[in-house]
């Protein structure tokens, strides 16, 4: 019998724990993780999507510390009991295995460590990477990331940018368009033939910050058939972030739903990559507790399946190979 898998699309756990050897991958008092094992087993999160994150500090070294990241999640799934997802084989093994471990799947933010070398990319490939956000909140080789102060501006893809994805479509790796800029999102749609991704944003429209998206942004993953996965930052989620909470989450999705569709929306935390979090929603233990909540608004059971992760499965099983 097979179940119904939980996904969060987007954390940063993964560059803390390069920061700092001192912390360690599991949850005690004083662990200053939003994500460990127990954490997402008490949370009931199946897979969590880590991405890695190359500081803009350290871009001119972004690949080695990308492999170094990748050498630390295979060493947390050793250590840990991890399996790190790389095809649709996989997730058949995780929701057909009712004991089975958590799944770890490994994402490029920013695409520094190819910016120097495009070839690099089936070696990554090889290694477990399988999806890539095209651009940070900033300009890159591949396009330019929207700003955190203007939501206009800027061009689209680059023609690297546009060979990046070429490349990414053969190998099977999904698009990424978290942090892209308006004009980078319309080169997304003409150029790709699949569905695509916004692994953490939330809706301009219920909080009005630079990093969220806009309706007619909202409309063009939808028209991928891709997913859109809320972000837990009290900054994106509410005017008032200090009284951010889980509700507010909850009616990130309920517009969003109202705007595309339950097909397109999902979760992506961005644990570990933000300074606060919302109340309810402190850590990854708390992911389940969203469930109760999409039940009271009405959603159907179908539906609360489809956001807490079958939208990303479907993404996920369509475009990897």
């Amino acid at each position: 019998m097979t179940r119904n898998l939980v996904i969060d699309a987007h954390a940063d756990t993964l560059l803390k724990l390069y920061f700092s050897t001192l912390m360690r991958f599991s949850s005690q008092e004083a662990d200053p993780l939003h994500i460990t094992k127990e954490y997402l087993e008490e949370g009931k999160v199946d897979v969590q999507v880590f991405a890695m994150f190359v500081p803009p500090k350290l871009e001119k070294i972004g690949l080695d510390v990308t492999l170094e990241m990748i050498s630390l999640a295979n060493n947390l799934a050793q250590e840990e009991g991890y399996t790190i997802i790389t095809s649709p084989t996989d997730l058949d093994f995780l929701s057909q295995n009712k004991e089975s471990s958590t799944g770890m799947v490994l994402s490029l933010e920013g695409a520094i460590a190819i910016e120097r070398n495009l070839r690099i990319l089936p070696l990554l490939y090889e290694l477990g990477v399988r999806n890539i956000g095209l651009t940070w909140s900033r300009h890159n080789l591949f396009g330019e990331g929207v700003s955190f102060k203007d939501k206009q501006g800027g061009r689209g893809l680059s023609k690297d940018g546009i060979l990046l994805l070429e490349e990414m479509e053969t190998l099977g790796m999904l698009v990424d368009v978290a942090h892209l800029n308006y004009e980078g999102y319309k080169d997304v749609v003409k150029h790709v033939n699949g569905p695509f991704i916004d692994s953490h944003s939330n809706a301009h429209s219920v909080c009005s910050v630079s990093r969220n998206l806009t309706d007619e942004q909202l409309e063009m993953i939808a028209s991928a058939n891709g997913v859109v996965g809320i972000n837990f930052y009290p900054r994106f989620l509410a005017d008032k972030p200090e009284k951010a909470s889980i509700e507010d989450v909850i009616k990130h999705i309920k517009y969003m739903t109202e705007l595309i569709g339950t097909d397109h929306v999902g979760l992506g935390s961005d644990f570990d990559g933000i300074a606060t979090t919302p109340l309810g929603l402190e850590n990854a233990s708390k992911m389940k507790e969203i469930v109760p909540l999409l039940e009271k608004e009405g959603f159907s059971k179908k539906d609360v399946q489809k956001i807490m992760g079958g939208n990303y499965e479907r993404v996920f099983r369509k475009i990897w190979k």
